[in-house]
């Protein structure tokens, strides 16, 4: 074989091992949170769609307009307009006229939106924190010193993964 080929078979091997190490660290820390993140969806009746449209609402600096919120959470048109208007109607989120053309209606989070989707992802950076601090010290700091140039490097590793 040659040189090149070997290189990108441990290239391909090195992929795979990190990946599925990712995945199977992912799905176990999204396992411990799961019956926490039910239940206070449960508890506000709030369904996946409307969640994933408040999380769209919550990362976009300010408002935006249904179609782009169909397109951000991969809803049709008019189920992002029903989950919307859910939304509107529980006071979770506002929707206004779009000053430039009236056309056009703005959807944003107000405050009770806000408080809802920060106490969501309060469960979540908690879970995180718990296993986190279950960790032996020298795990935690090799954690740490794996992610971070990951998260902090003046490259964006995660811009490939951006599609919109």
């Amino acid at each position: 074989m040659s040189e090149e080929l070997l290189s990108a078979s441990s290239a391909d091997k090195s992929i795979e091992s990190a990946s599925a190490a990712l995945v199977a660290f992912l799905d176990r820390l999204l396992e411990i949170g799961r019956p926490e993140t039910m239940e206070s969806l449960a508890a506000t009746e709030i369904t996946f769609s409307q969640l994933r449209v408040l999380c769209a609402l919550g990362s976009h600096d300010g408002p935006m307009p249904v179609n782009a919120i169909a397109d951000q959470v991969q809803l049709s048109l008019a189920a992002a307009g029903r989950t919307v208007d859910k939304l509107v109607s529980s006071g979770l989120a506002d929707r206004r006229e779009d000053s430039a053309d009236r056309r056009i209606k703005r959807i944003s989070l107000t405050d009770d939106g806000m408080r809802y989707l920060e106490t969501h992802l309060a469960l979540q950076h908690d879970t995180i924190r718990r296993f986190v601090a279950g960790l032996p010290a020298e795990l935690r700091d090799n954690l740490c010193s794996a992610l971070q140039p990951i998260v902090d490097d003046a490259v964006d590793h995660f811009c490939n993964l951006v599609t919109r």
